[in-house]
């Protein structure tokens, strides 16, 4: 009984090994995902605030023209 208790152990053991080397694996996968999401974020945010800039850019423009259609 003693020796299949140890086999178990051993057993549990290699099994809990190979659920710790996954487990970092995943870990890091995840936080290579993450910084992938986070940069996509960042750069979308970035788009949005320059296309923002962009707009009011061309309305401000159009309404200086607009004024000097109207001073003419």
């Amino acid at each position: 009984m003693l020796a299949r208790m140890k086999k178990d152990f051993i057993a549990a053991k290699i099994q809990s090994s190979e659920n710790d080397a996954a487990y970092r694996n995943k870990s890091a996968v995840l936080g290579v995902e993450e910084g992938k999401q986070r940069k996509i974020k960042e750069e979308r945010l970035q788009s949005k605030a320059i296309f923002e800039g962009l707009m009011k850019n061309i309305e401000k423009e159009q309404r200086d023209r607009q004024e000097r259609i109207h001073e003419l």
